[in-house]
């Protein structure tokens, strides 16, 4: 199921990477940290896309299997959106916007982990083609928590 939606997942961020970048203009290559946060933003979306179509990449003499492109795509955009959160805090220094970022750090932190996991094919995700129903609910419900609460904190800044 990861392997399937990644490929929409990727698209998503690129056009919102490209939204960014006609947003801020030159102004978004120029500035260092809006430059990184593009190009985290693009690098992510890159590594879904190619994880979701190609079984493995090859790098030299190895074989890079698709669920660490996807796994280092979740840990790249989780440190990019972090970044961006921080920096804004930084810039308007207000108490909403630290809470913010100290949210967009706590969600960084659990979609890193979930990168790794998913890099390392570990027990605590399903790389399964057809998840079972249990796991998709549970993984829904998460999902539209994760996406209240950020919803909740943006309307109330």
């Amino acid at each position: 199921m990861i392997r399937r939606f990644a490929s929409v997942f990727g698209t998503i961020v690129l056009v919102f990477a490209v939204g960014l970048l006609v947003i801020f203009g030159r102004y978004g290559l120029v500035d260092p940290i809006t430059a990184a946060v593009i190009g985290g933003l693009v690098l992510a979306a890159l590594l879904s896309i190619i994880g979701s179509v190609a079984d493995s990449i090859a790098i030299g003499r190895r074989a890079i299997p698709w669920n660490v492109l996807v796994g280092t795509a979740n840990i790249v955009l989780s440190v990019a959106v972090v970044l961006l959160w921080i920096r804004t805090a930084v810039i308007t220094n207000d108490v909403s916007s630290w809470l913010v970022a100290a949210a967009m750090l706590t969600s960084g932190i659990s979609v890193s982990w979930q990168g790794s996991q998913i890099a390392r094919n570990s027990h605590h995700v399903d790389l399964n083609p057809a998840p079972s129903s249990r796991r998709f609910v549970t993984i829904t419900l998460l999902l539209a928590g994760s996406v209240g609460i950020g919803l909740f904190a943006v309307a109330s800044m």
